[in-house]
Parts: structure tokens; sequence; C-alpha cells
């Protein structure tokens, strides 16, 4: 490795502190940096899910040797930190050159952001220290923390819930250790499916068409600057297939009133209006000014500005903005612990907090219920999260089904499976059908 996708690696790492998901961070660093080669695309998107893998794990090391938590330092210093840690300690696959490289990238940027005289020697001093070292896990949570990535609080957390779905946690943890699928919507208001294959084809891009969506294709390997083309003009859209999916199983008609109450990054909003051939009204609700912004962004590439309209609002508030009883159909993705998403968002391996569950089970409650106050009689809501903890899933909806006897589950037992917990409601897993984790509940309002 170069001296300059060592660069382009620690810049990654920074941003993806800030940029959800990882894979969105990378994409706009290699752009800037014109990495788009195939080769070097590869090596830095490579190194990048590498560290954030690790995250957790390098920083206990860090911390361990230096007595310092790196997360006390510059997000640069940071970043350049995490990187050459992994590629001189935990990386064996990396020879002499690449490590220099971070060592070099590393130092200048010590030598740069660092002002204070004793710290700027004490984190040289540790660079160095850490050429040509090793090191093994020496006790039982180191042990868990190398093996499976991930913190033990998550790893209790989804022991207990694996335990409850009857499911391997083995084999999802083994699992989210592979890299994800790059996988696109085509959007069918300026493409079709066969011709986007056709296309691809013509490029000897290797990908395949989606498993569950009629609508998706898996590339493998380095993007070409075609689809970085077609990806900026809004005909693919990035976006999971167990995402597609939740648009395909609320089935909006044409002509409808659809509410999307956590709408951000788009997938689903543009999804809805796409589905809905430009013929629906959609509302989508984002309480954050930065990712509305990126939200109305995608709208309008994709074309469907004129039938979404954008809230910068606390979807808490949807039926003081739309009325009680307004829409056809309401869909709700809400704020959750992202345990679904390891994969794509590999920093949930190390930031999750037992403590965070409670609050976010409370938020996903009330978003549940203001999206129940908007929905029309003989409406439908789809409530879906991308975690896979029955206490955000199948505890809060039939929690809801209890206070609420106008709400009837409509049966979902495909494309995935059938939740063991509360029947009639459905889950996507990684490690069964390659896709990020998802729970689905549809209700029918009487």
């Amino acid at each position: 490795m170069d001296r300059k996708s060592a660069l382009a690696v620690v810049e990654a790492v920074r941003l993806g502190l800030r940029v959800k998901p990882v894979q969105e961070a990378i994409r706009r660093v290699l752009k800037r940096r014109g990495l788009f080669d195939g080769r070097r695309d590869r090596v830095v998107s490579g190194f990048t899910y590498s560290i954030y893998r690790y995250q957790g794990l390098l920083e206990y090391i860090i911390n361990k040797r230096l007595g310092i938590d790196p997360r006390s330092l510059d997000p640069l210093v940071y970043s350049a930190l995490l990187a050459v840690t992994y590629v001189n300690l935990l990386d064996e696959k990396s020879g002499s050159g690449t490590r220099r490289a971070f060592h070099r990238v590393a130092a200048g940027i010590i030598y740069r952001v660092i002002r204070d005289p004793g710290l700027r020697n004490k984190l040289l001093g540790y660079i160095r220290e850490i050429r040509g070292s090793t090191w093994k896990p020496s006790s039982e949570i180191e042990e868990l923390m190398f093996k499976y990535r991930v913190s033990p609080e998550l790893y209790n957390a989804l022991r207990e819930a694996f335990d409850r779905l009857g499911e391997d946690l083995e084999a999802f943890l083994e699992y989210t250790l592979t890299p994800p699928p790059r996988v696109f919507r085509v959007n069918t208001l300026k493409a079709t499916v066969a011709a986007i294959a056709n296309y691809l084809h013509s490029l000897g891009v290797e990908f395949e068409e989606g498993r569950y969506s009629p609508r998706a294709v898996r590339i493998r390997g380095a993007l070409p600057k075609e689809v970085i083309r077609l990806i900026e003009t809004g005909i693919l859209i990035p976006q999971d297939e167990s995402s597609m999916v939740a648009v395909e199983i609320l089935d909006p008609k044409p002509g409808s009133r659809i509410a999307d109450l956590c709408a951000a990054p788009g997938g689903k909003t543009t999804y809805l209006a796409e589905y809905t051939r430009l013929k629906s009204r959609i509302y989508s609700f984002e309480i954050y000014r930065d990712r509305a912004r990126r939200l109305r962004l995608l709208v309008d590439r994709v074309g469907a500005s004129r039938v979404v309209e954008v809230y910068v609002e606390d979807a808490r508030r949807a039926p003081e903005v739309l009325g009680e009883e307004s829409m056809d159909y309401v869909l709700l993705d809400p704020p959750c612990s992202s345990t679904g998403a390891l994969m794509r968002n590999p920093d949930v391996r190390w930031r999750f907090n037992p403590k965070d569950i409670s609050v976010l089970v409370r938020q996903q409650y009330e978003l549940l219920e203001a999206g129940w106050r908007i929905l029309r009689r003989g409406g439908r809501l789809l409530y879906t999260v991308c975690s896979l903890l029955p206490v955000e899933g199948e505890d809060v909806v039939n929690g809801f089904l209890g206070e609420h006897k106008d709400a009837e589950l409509v049966q979902l037992d495909k494309p995935f499976k059938p939740s063991p917990i509360l029947p009639g409601t459905m889950r996507a897993y990684p490690h069964i059908h390659g896709v990020t984790g998802f729970y689905y509940a549809l209700l029918f309002k009487k």
C-alpha cells in the first residue's frame, strides 16, 4: 500500500465517525481523492471496514499501553492511531511496506496536530514501539473481543436475544465478519432492471439480481466509474434488500397518502414514490436538519420531488402536523440499536450500551402511537426495525396490540422467517438470508 491510500484509510475512518453507514464515508473519501480505480478502492475499503470491526479492541489496546483514552484525542489523531495499531498488531497480512506507509501517515498527523510536546513524544514513541510488535488475547474478555469483534455488553445482549429467537449466535457473529455485499435498487422511474443488467454485463461487472426484491442488484468487487455515474444520477440507489422488502410488504397503492416517519437517508421514501409511480403523496419526517438535507438531495436525484414533502420535525408530532387519521399507509422504521446492521455499521459492535435500550424502546413505542393516530380506519402501518433484539421488535408490537383493540396483525411469512415470539410477524437474518437484519410487523386498523 502507498502513502496516498493509507491516508485515505485514515480519512475514511475519521469521516465514518459522523457519516453513516461507513460505506458512505468510504465512498466520499475515494471520490474526493480520485481513488476509484479498482485496486485502490478495494484496498481502502477493506482496511477501513477492518479497522471499524476491531474499533473497540483497538481502543482497548491503545488505552492499556498508553494510559490514554484515544477517544479523548483529536478525531484525525484518533483515526491514525487506530489504523497504525491495526496494521501492526492485528493484521497478519500486511507487509513491511504497508506498515511503513501507515507509520509515516500517523507520524505526520501527530506532528501536525498535537501541540503539546509531551503528548506528541508519547504518541510518537508508541507508534515506534508497536512496529514489528505482536498482540495476543490474554483474558477471556480479550478473546471474546478478538474472535467476534464485539463488546462484552453487546455479546451478552445478543446471547439473550438469540436464545429467545432460537437462532445460532455464533453463526451470526461469524457471518458479520465478512464484507457486506453492495446492494442497489434500480430506480424504475429512470431505467428497467433488464436494461441495467445488460449494461452491467457489458461493463464486465460481476453482479446478480435480487434474491428477495425484483428491483435489487448485488454488485461484487469494485465499482467502475460508469456505475458511480448511475448512482450519482439516481438510477441506482444504495439500499439493502431487507429495506426494499419493507416497502413491498406495505404495498401502497397509487393515489394514496403515505407517511414515512423516520425517513433519512431516504431509501424507503424514494422507493415509496417509485413504487406508486409518482401517483401518491408522501410525507417524510426527519428530525435532524443535515440528514433531512441529504434526504431532499436523494429525492431530487431520484426524480420524486414533486410528490414528496419533507418535514424537519420529530415524527412524534406527526398527528399535529398531518392531522388525525389522515394517512392511508404509515411506514415506521424508528431509531434502534442497529444490531441487524453490524456488517454495514461496524461501529455498532463497540458502542452498544444496555442503558440506551430502555430509552430507545420508549421512543419506538411513542412513534408507533403517533403513527397509529395518523392512520385512517382500514389503513395499514408497517413497524420495522434493523434490530435483532426482541425487546425492540416483538415486545414493542405485543405491548401495542395489548393496548389497541382496533389493531390487527396482517400475517407475514415470506420472504423471510416467521418470528417464533410473535406469530404473524417476520424476521430477516444476515447469516440466513444474506441481508441486513430486520423485524417486520404489519398492522391493520380495524
